[in-house]
């Protein structure tokens, strides 16, 4: 795929447990705004998105985390996002984690094309992603 949001941070005092380490609840909540900062960062926010297609964001429905070396207290951070596969209503998601030059965490998100159904419950249903996202985001 062809691109690859960036975010770096520094890990703040309210991230981390009293050990001192990254509270592992707060890796997710980095990984999902890694998810809206790719979007953002591809000039195609997900909010104008929204607005032109009619979906409700890409809900995550399967996530993988493989923890591979500790995140503390001010360590400064950097977060890889990319697509790495379309299907026809899903699309799949790499974050990888980066404390200095090592990779800290990996993780891989399966996130689907959302659209309110049609019942009016409020629920959300996969639909196909649109063409043009697909090929904009495609080699």
């Amino acid at each position: 795929m062809k691109h690859t949001g960036v975010m770096t941070f520094t890990v703040g005092w309210g991230d981390c447990s009293p050990s001192g380490a990254v509270f592992y609840p707060n890796y997710f909540r980095w990984f999902d705004a890694a998810m809206w900062n790719f979007f953002d960062q591809a000039d195609w926010p997900l909010r104008s998105m929204e607005a032109e297609h009619g979906n409700v964001g890409l809900p995550l429905i399967e996530t993988h985390v493989n923890f591979k070396g500790p995140c503390r207290l001010h360590d400064l951070l950097r977060l890889e996002t990319s697509i790495t596969a379309f299907a026809r209503k899903t699309l799949d998601m790499s974050h990888t984690l980066f404390n200095g030059d090592k990779i800290a965490v990996e993780a891989f998100d399966v996130r689907f094309w959302g659209v309110k159904h049609s019942d009016g419950s409020g629920r959300l249903k996969a639909a196909l992603i649109p063409e043009k996202v697909v090929t904009y985001f495609s080699v």
